[in-house]
């Protein structure tokens, strides 16, 4: 989730907004699996943030004729941490099974790692990984064989290659598809969005000095996200849930996504950006990792000696404790373990 910025220095609101966009994804995982007015639009435009920004912060000119470097750096730091964490699992549930009756069996966990999605309705937030580093590559190699050509070309890709991904979702339907390509498609769509719009009007800040002006963009660009969000319906790229229509969740990812870029330029350099920005620059570590404590709670309630089934009818009750926990033991993980120890960081960030 982090990419480098395109310079030395960072880009202030860049980060900003991956810090507002991992907050967006740790209340939707906290209220998953609920389906709401509130999952419903931020699911709309979550994860395609971090896609919209991995295609903004690329730089070409230093990538396209290194490409293999590119890929290497990115398969170290998406695919060492998704690899190892999925490991990990397998051998947690390996020692689990005959202690804790799990929704999936050891070989299920195995099988569902070598078809690289799934299980049906229970994927991890692992598979977020993957899809970003074939999203990415896929992306570049578009970017490598169309540089010399008029936009239009890659534009005509951001309608053709949703649409190609809901044909796969349909013919791998009611299994999931192999290696989540479907949503590779989706976010090299998303990719190309967010390269275009950097081509086109460079990395400056988004609001206008008149507020009359940022009072009119913020209305404009929340009416298009609901609008769209509210006809597309709920999203979920990790069990292939793309809405109604894939084109609708590029409308809606997109105009989610700017409205973020200009709530973050309004922050930028106000006091809450600080925080923004820190937490950005470490979003991968919080996203990889704020799930794990979201268990602490019901392992809490069965410590207060309430009944499983009790716990089981409760559990949509309890999400903003999931949020708080998951959110608040994230950060101090990220900050200050994973930086201080050699083997966490190779573990989360492919890093040594």
């Amino acid at each position: 989730m982090n990419e480098p910025s395109l310079f030395s220095s960072r880009i202030t609101w860049i980060d900003v907004s991956r810090g507002i966009g991992i907050i967006i994804v740790i209340i939707v995982h906290s209220m998953i699996p609920m389906i709401n007015v509130v999952t419903i639009h931020l699911s709309a435009f979550a994860i395609a943030l971090f896609f919209i920004l991995a295609g903004f912060t690329y730089n070409s000119e230093k990538h396209r004729n290194r490409l293999s470097s590119f890929i290497r750096v990115r398969a170290r730091q998406l695919l060492i941490p998704y690899f190892t964490l999925y490991l990990i699992m397998i051998v947690l549930f390996y020692f689990m099974a005959p202690l804790i009756d799990t929704y999936l069996t050891p070989s299920d966990v195995v099988f569902w790692f070598l078809y690289g999605a799934g299980p049906p309705n229970q994927a991890t937030h692992l598979w977020f990984l993957p899809v970003l580093f074939f999203g990415l590559c896929f992306f570049a190699i578009i970017e490598l064989a169309t540089h010399n050509t008029h936009p239009s070309v890659r534009w005509s890709l951001v309608l053709i290659l949703p649409v190609l991904g809901m044909g796969l979702r349909s013919t791998f339907s009611t299994t999931l598809v192999p290696w989540h390509f479907s949503s590779v498609l989706m976010a090299t769509a998303f990719c190309i969005i967010g390269y275009e719009i950097k081509c086109a009007r460079g990395t400056g800040n988004w609001h206008f000095t008149s507020p009359v002006k940022n009072i009119l963009s913020l209305l404009l660009l929340i009416t298009l996200l609901l609008l769209a969000s509210t006809l597309n319906g709920f999203v979920d790229l990790a069990v292939d849930r793309l809405g109604n229509h894939a084109l609708l969740y590029m409308v809606s990812g997109t105009s989610g996504t700017l409205l973020v870029f200009f709530i973050s330029s309004i922050l930028n350099n106000r006091a809450p950006s600080g925080f923004l920005s820190r937490l950005g620059r470490e979003s991968q570590v919080v996203y990889e990792i704020h799930p794990i404590f979201f268990y602490l709670i019901p392992i809490l309630l069965v410590v207060l000696s309430l009944p499983s089934e009790a716990i089981a009818a409760t559990f949509n009750l309890f999400w903003p404790a999931r949020f708080i926990v998951g959110f608040s033991l994230s950060i101090p993980f990220a900050y200050a373990l994973v930086p201080r120890n050699r083997l966490l960081k190779l573990i989360f960030t492919g890093k040594t």
